[in-house]
């Protein structure tokens, strides 16, 4: 057997409500700026801005859990918000949670499952989602469970990285981590360029996977991981919680940020195990917009084919948050391009400023 654990299973779950760019970016018009902001010059300004902002994006089209343009027809407290996340998250995270198990070889059964890590960053309830969908899917009473919680964009690879320390403390444990994001319940007014960007990437999804020790098993290896912060811009990534719902402060300074620490990072990362960059064929990186794709890829001398499922990720998503870098490896596995023994990379950036990573060996 390994001494590292693998994932036995992955599946995403995508809402039912589907928007191309353009839809999403009239409906955050006409809910910022009101009916007729056309003809009024202000408006009309900041309207074309808002294009501006969409366009550079590069999101073509998105997948919410809410039907956004009947939501907001009038404002929404946070409570309103809240109360629909518990519904939607629930349903969606099942979706992912069943599909996971049904992807393992072989098929594991919800009672197998030892360990269940919960990852959102857009919504709270208690019982927290832990509890309602380990009795929703049948997860056993005794069942470890975990919530992390407002990590923003890397939430994931902390599951990623609690979910490997369990496989090893417990060899015989298996673990599920779910990531689950709704952001698409936190659009609210506001003036702030900051919060005007977020508006035109985020989506919502649902992405699920499971960990242990089965040496007949042919996902990847879980072989390391190393986080850093740069507590200099800890400012630059925020989530606030206002009575209208959730601010997302994205910093145009974050991709200066970034290229400052990635490669220590990547040194923390695969010089323990004696690899460099070279080494690696598989990145997956958190695509948080298309200038950190882009400043990751210069700093690490990636090609285009390599970042290219982050591009398609993006491009056909958005940045569901926590979800995406899953979105990215379920969509590396299912192309069948990596080889056993190739290595890969996954990174995500958030609050903090910071940036988790995870070595795989496929």
């Amino acid at each position: 057997m390994s001494q590292y654990p693998r994932i036995l299973g992955i599946a995403a779950a995508h809402p039912p409500f589907h928007y191309q760019q353009e839809e999403t970016l009239a409906t955050v018009q006409a809910y910022l700026l009101g009916p007729g902001w056309r003809e009024k010059p202000e408006l009309a300004a900041r309207g074309q801005a808002l294009a501006r902002d969409f366009a550079a994006a590069q999101v073509e089209r998105r997948q919410c859990a809410i039907n956004v343009s009947e939501f907001y027809q009038g404002r929404r407290s946070t409570g309103e918000r809240m109360a629909l996340y518990r519904e939607v998250a629930c349903e969606l995270g099942e979706t992912a949670l069943r599909s996971a198990l049904t992807n393992c070889d072989p098929v594991r059964a919800a009672d197998d499952i030892t360990d269940l890590f919960v990852v959102s960053c857009t919504g709270y309830t208690a019982p927290g989602l832990d509890v309602l969908l380990a009795r929703d899917v049948g997860l056993p009473r005794d069942i470890r469970r975990t919530n992390i919680g407002h990590m923003g964009c890397f939430g994931a690879m902390v599951g990623l990285r609690q979910g490997l320390a369990t496989a090893r403390a417990y060899p015989g444990a298996t673990v599920a981590m779910l990531s689950v994001e709704i952001c698409s319940l936190h659009l609210m007014p506001s003036e702030n360029p900051e919060v005007l960007t977020s508006f035109s990437l985020f989506g919502d999804a649902a992405a699920a996977l499971v960990i242990g020790h089965d040496s007949q098993a042919t996902g990847p290896e879980i072989v390391g991981v190393h986080c850093a912060a740069d507590f200099s811009a800890a400012d630059q990534m925020s989530w606030t919680i206002t009575d209208e719902g959730f601010v997302m402060s994205l910093s145009p300074r974050v991709p200066v940020t970034l290229r400052r620490n990635i490669r220590g990072v990547m040194d923390g990362l695969l010089t323990p195990h004696g690899l460099r960059p070279d080494d690696i064929s598989h990145w997956l990186v958190h695509p948080g917009g298309p200038s950190i794709l882009t400043v990751i890829q210069r700093q690490l001398e990636l090609s285009d084919d390599q970042m290219a499922l982050s591009w398609q990720v993006l491009r056909d998503h958005g940045n569901c948050s926590s979800a995406t870098v899953l979105l990215i490896l379920e969509a590396l596995l299912q192309s069948g391009r990596p080889r056993r023994g190739e290595w890969g990379v996954m990174m995500a950036f958030g609050p903090g400023l910071t940036l988790e990573t995870c070595l795989l060996r496929f």
